[in-house]
This record gives structure tokens, C-alpha cells and sequence, in this order.
């Protein structure tokens, strides 16, 4: 506060801006006499034809079934052959109780929780 006190007395609280009298007076016509004068141009009007009405839609369908084609090809891909191979590996898979005492440790499950988990699955 003792900053802003310092510096209203300073500087004082009037507004150091001012106008000359009568400036806004004839403000409009002054403005109006500087603007350049305004040519007509011809107007000219388009003929919409029904390809340029439906050119955006059509355009908009492409897109889209190129996006849902491409997304089937993915997933057909991506689905193919690497997916039954993955689960006849998973089938094959040996599993030890070694493997599986550490699995459970690591999932910090208590006995009846665990054993709840694995009645509920059956």
C-alpha cells in the first residue's frame, strides 16, 4: 500500500489524456470525407450444379469406407494365422508349480482369497 500511495502522489489520480475541443463535433463526416469512394462491383452468381451439392458427401462416404475397409483388413490380419498359432503354443505350454507358487506370491492374494477366486472360475 505504501508503494501505490507513493506513487498516486507522484503521479496524482487526473487523467493526463485530453481532446480538442470539438473533435467529436464533426467526427462522422471528417471519417466519411477520408474513406475512398466505394466502386460497385458486378456481382457475379455461380450456377450450383447437383455434382458440387453432392461432392462433399460423396467425398465424406469415401472416406469413411476407406477407413472401415482398412480397419477389416487389420483385424483380419491381425486375426489370421498368428492367433491360432499363439494359442496352440499356449495349450502346449508346460506350466510348473514352481512358476505357479511364484505367480501367486506376486499377486499378493491370501488363501481364502485364492481359494474363493478358484471356486468362483469352476
Amino acid at each position: 500500500m505504501k508503494e501505490e500511495d507513493e506513487i498516486l502522489r507522484k503521479c496524482g489520480t487526473g487523467n493526463p489524456f485530453t481532446v480538442p475541443d470539438g473533435y467529436f463535433d464533426h467526427f462522422k463526416e471528417n471519417i466519411m470525407e477520408q474513406l475512398p469512394e466505394k466502386v460497385g462491383q458486378p456481382i457475379v452468381k455461380h450456377h450450383i450444379t447437383r455434382w458440387s451439392r453432392v461432392k462433399p458427401w460423396f467425398y465424406m462416404t469415401a472416406v469413411f469406407a476407406g477407413m472401415l475397409l482398412g480397419v477389416r483388413i487389420m483385424l483380419n490380419l491381425t486375426s489370421g494365422s498368428d492367433s491360432s498359432e499363439m494359442s496352440k503354443h499356449a495349450e502346449t505350454e508346460i506350466v510348473t508349480d514352481r512358476y505357479v507358487e511364484t505367480m501367486i506370491d506376486h499377486s499378493m492374494m491370501d488363501d481364502y482369497s485364492l481359494y474363493e477366486c478358484l471356486t468362483e472360475a469352476e
